[in-house]
């Protein structure tokens, strides 16, 4: 018979109750660790039920509701099916010149759009589930299995998302490669990038249609813009006097803040121009000039080079704009086209 002394986990020191939680959640017998550890088996359970519960309430379960697809009558087979062969999609070659670790991003393979919304499909229901089981499970007596069950399918989660950022992190070097002259720049910029692109994910909403490179060109270019005119700020606070105002002029007339702000301009336009079908993106690039170097046109004019009356522009033009709006509102784009 043992001679240790019997005392609850609570009331051992930090570093032996993550011991105790890592090994039970390698498969350790819950006997083997009350022996080990002096703990009686039932005050263990308990304690882990406890410890267990707390931990999945962290679990960051938050997901793009889409009850059509979710809720619908054996959807979780499709929803979960191992991701759809690509189709198509040729090998890009890395740029020239880029460090060794930023080539090697070229090495995986862009995703079509099908495997882009299947897997953002998956990765949201699997949270989507995983938040289900979690809502049932009760305060006073969770249950060991479900809470299992819930770390699983968030794990799952996490898998099917890693999938979808390793596929976009050469688009946070060609986005890089714009703000800095050097390569040695490249890594921190693209590191601070990846923080966009990750919060992009976890933002994109699949059912809208759009496709996540332009969602995420959008954030990243306006996270990459917004550090500029930080140091831009954070400069000028070193300097005093009439030198300070002087220089507070030149920068902001700076060509650097001048194309970070129209690339910020023209990611946001593309992020949402991407829920039109062409005919209405023609209508509505032509009607403000949203191309670099063109000026607007009349509803006369464009009517006439697509070959249709002027009415009919302007009710393509009335729906296009009507989607837009929409968009923009789901992105958090200001938007004050009439």
């Amino acid at each position: 018979m043992s001679n240790k002394k019997v005392a609850p986990a609570s009331e051992k020191p930090e570093e032996i109750q993550q011991e105790i939680i890592q090994q039970y959640c390698d498969g350790e017998p819950l006997a083997v660790l009350a022996e080990r550890y002096g703990c009686s088996v039932r005050s263990l359970r308990e304690w882990l039920r406890q410890e267990r519960y707390a931990q999945v309430w962290q679990l960051p379960l938050d997901f793009m509701p889409n009850s059509e697809d979710f809720e619908v009558r054996h959807a979780e087979r499709e929803i979960l099916a191992p991701i759809p062969p690509a189709r198509g999609v040729r090998r890009v070659r890395a740029p020239q010149g880029l460090p060794n670790y930023l080539a090697r991003l070229y090495d995986v393979p862009l995703l079509t759009a099908e495997q882009e919304r299947h897997l953002f499909r998956q990765y949201n229901y699997l949270k989507y589930k995983a938040s289900q089981l979690r809502d049932s499970l009760s305060p006073e007596r969770p249950n060991l299995r479900v809470m299992a069950q819930v770390d699983e399918l968030y794990q799952r989660a996490v898998k099917a998302k890693n999938h979808i950022l390793r596929a976009n992190l050469r688009l946070v070097v060609s986005i890089a490669k714009r703000y800095c002259s050097h390569h040695e720049d490249v890594f921190d910029l693209a590191s601070d990038g990846n923080i966009s692109l990750l919060r992009a994910a976890e933002k994109f909403d699949y059912a809208l249609g759009n496709r996540f490179s332009t969602y995420a060109t959008w954030a990243i270019t306006r996270n990459f813009a917004r550090a500029y005119q930080k140091r831009i700020s954070q400069a000028s606070r070193f300097r005093n006097g009439q030198e300070a105002m002087q220089d507070l002029v030149d920068e902001r007339c700076h060509p650097g803040v001048e194309e970070a702000v129209q690339q910020v301009h023209e990611a946001n336009v593309s992020a949402i121009m991407g829920c039109l079908s062409a005919r209405e993106r023609d209508v509505v690039a032509k009607r403000f000039g949203l191309a670099r170097h063109t000026s607007p046109q009349t509803l006369k004019e464009i009517g006439e080079q697509m070959g249709v009356s002027k009415e009919r522009v302007r009710q393509i033009e009335k729906v296009a704009m009507s989607k837009l709006r929409e968009a923009a509102a789901h992105a958090r784009i200001e938007f004050t086209a009439a």
